[in-house]
């Protein structure tokens, strides 16, 4: 098998995108229009650039084709064989994301990025940005034509230095879950349209009965969430407006809890921000789904530093509300395709078991083993709890602040920060002294954890200025920190092109993080070796699609699956929670 680097060169505009349409929309919107595409290989002797119906298409057949951001190439290739431009009987071997390499490598996922840091060569972008708005003929009459074949080409070529220069660092395995997401986010999954045009028809109406408490609102012209008029108002009332009106702005949400009761359009500010957010993704997924009912969405491979996914393409499917919102439940919009029901399966606490695997905790492996969570198995083994009910049932306080330590404090959070994250995780109220005993406690009486920080810091700390340094993880998979620096305020270092801080704990909860990550990238591969279909995974949880007369015994594999330790974890007891339902759902 010889490999080729391909790449296409689109129509696209502000709206005419990726980003607005998805892929599958964008590629048959009326304006879009394939105009080129380059190939090149070395070892093939084979380079071409122009047209898609000017090259010889079946030198691609049972071939490698890597492309840096295979799964768009990939769309571009099956649509011009829907068009009848490349011949139907031309079958790459496979398909090979370099994209998903680099961010593999830890470095910038776009290929200036790459190229700079693997390659050592800085790369304009110019010539795609001038072609905005542009198509072939407008390109051509621009006296662009050359330029923009000399610029296509050279993206394919070096799609194929990268991939020669660095496939050998990128494993088999993980090469098959960069193909595994393409493929899964292409399937998609099925759509109740008309649970979505009824939801988006309730949001409507609760953003008008809000709009009318609205003191601007009453003026059409004026935009409801104008931060300019809402600073106006706030001043008029005499308190402090929110810096922030984004919808994941935590300050605007703490302003509308405060003010809310007080004055009823700062609450009706609230629920029309949330509305509006909910409809606009309603919005989103209403225009993409395809003419066979199905969503085909966006998944990021290696999305973050440590290999988890991430959200991707305009509409993150990790993202969803958890519950219904105004009666709305975007979850139930999710569902099987006819005569199928979904199996869903979500890990249980995998970070934090990871955590304590890590440290060498084998008393907290043979708490675990007993079938206790993770939270029981922390408060029996350092807070002396040693009741022989559940310790959830028995005292839900001691419940609620074991499972506080356990997500907060694994990672080197101090008393500054513990209150807050006492309050998120498990809604305690807890005071800064408090917060100080309870930090003192839980390092007192877990050593070990304590004893991982300083071992992962001290093997930064010994990397030289400007190296770079590798943590192996007990898969076998490297994760790379990029030109280790030492400023007055500790160590720092690039991931995926953006310069960070670490300590011990942050290397910590990457190296748990991590872990866990492969523990689902094996569950991955062994369900799809099983012959099982996952439509969608959102963090440490699965959605298997298999037709409702096998819902049954295919929950009692896929539970199997999710609930084998891999080998390279052996002594970690693994938990899984397994529903079959008619739709997604928590």
């Amino acid at each position: 098998m010889m490999t080729y680097a391909i790449d296409f060169e689109t129509y696209y505009d502000k709206k005419v995108s990726i980003g607005e349409l998805g892929i599958h929309h964008y590629l048959r919107h009326y304006d879009c229009e394939i105009y080129m595409v380059s190939i090149y290989s070395d070892e093939a002797g084979f380079s071409y650039v122009g047209e898609p119906a000017g090259v010889d298409w079946h030198v691609l057949h049972g071939q490698r084709i890597v492309a840096h951001n295979a799964r768009f190439d990939r769309a571009c290739f099956l649509r011009l064989q829907e068009l009848g431009v490349i011949p139907a009987d031309v079958v790459p071997g496979e398909w090979v994301c370099t994209a998903d390499m680099a961010s593999a490598l830890s470095v910038g996922r776009s290929l200036k990025e790459a190229v700079a840091t693997l390659l050592g060569m800085d790369i304009s972008k110019k010539t795609r940005t001038d072609m905005c708005g542009l198509n072939w003929e407008q390109l051509k009459e621009k006296g662009m034509a050359e330029e923009v074949a000399t610029y296509c080409l050279k993206d394919a070529w070096l799609c194929h230095r990268l991939w020669a220069g660095y496939s050998h660092l990128w494993t088999e395995r993980e090469r098959k879950l960069s193909q595994l997401t393409r493929d899964m986010c292409d399937y998609g999954v099925y759509v109740d349209s008309g649970l979505v045009q009824e939801g988006r028809l309730a949001l409507l109406g609760v953003m008008e009965a809000a709009a009318n408490l609205i003191p601007w609102a009453a003026n059409p012209d004026n935009p409801i969430l104008s931060p300019k008029l809402l600073r106006a108002e706030c001043d008029k009332v005499g308190i402090t407006a929110p810096s922030s009106l984004a919808a994941d702005s935590e300050e605007c949400a703490a302003w509308e809890e405060k003010y809310g009761a007080t004055y009823p359009w700062v609450g009706a500010m609230r629920d029309y921000r949330r509305a509006n957010t909910l409809c606009k993704k309603l919005d989103t997924l209403a225009s993409r789904i395809r003419e066979d009912g199905t969503f085909s969405y966006g998944l990021k491979y290696f999305g973050a530093h440590t290999g988890r996914w991430s959200g991707d393409a305009g509409f993150n499917v990790q993202n969803m509300p958890r519950t219904a919102m105004f009666g709305v439940d975007m979850r139930r919009m999710i569902i099987p395709r006819p005569g199928c029901t979904f199996v869903i399966s979500d890990l249980g606490q995998i970070e934090q078991r990871v955590l304590s695997w890590l440290a060498g905790d084998n008393a907290m492996m043979e708490l675990l083993a007993t079938g206790v969570s993770v939270y029981e198995a922390h408060a029996r083994a350092t807070m002396g709890y040693t009741g022989t009910e559940p310790l959830k049932h028995a005292a839900p306080d001691l419940y609620r602040l074991a499972k506080a330590r356990v997500l907060g404090l694994g990672y080197g959070a101090g008393p500054s920060v513990f209150p807050a994250i006492a309050k998120v995780m498990a809604g305690l109220e807890v005071k800064p002294l408090e917060a100080q005993r309870i930090v003192r406690e839980f390092r007192n009486s877990n050593p070990l954890i304590c004893q991982l920080w300083t071992k992962l810091e001290r093997a930064l700390s010994l990397t030289k200025s400007g190296a770079d340094f590798t943590l192996p993880l007990p898969s076998g998979r490297m994760l790379y920190y990029r030109r280790v620096t030492r400023t007055p305020k500790g160590l720092t270092a690039e991931v995926q092109g953006k310069r960070q801080a670490f300590f011990g704990g942050k290397l910590a909860e990457n190296l748990s993080s991590a872990t866990a990550r492969d523990v689902l990238g094996d569950i991955l591969l062994r369900l799809d070796s099983a012959g099982y279909r996952v439509v969608m995974h959102i963090h440490d949880e699965v959605v298997v699609e298999v037709p409702i007369e096998q819902a049954e015994a295919a929950a009692e594999a896929v539970t199997r699956i999710m609930t084998t330790t891999p080998d390279w974890l052996e002594g970690l007891p693994l938990t899984a929670e397994t529903i079959i339902s008619p739709h997604y759902t928590k």
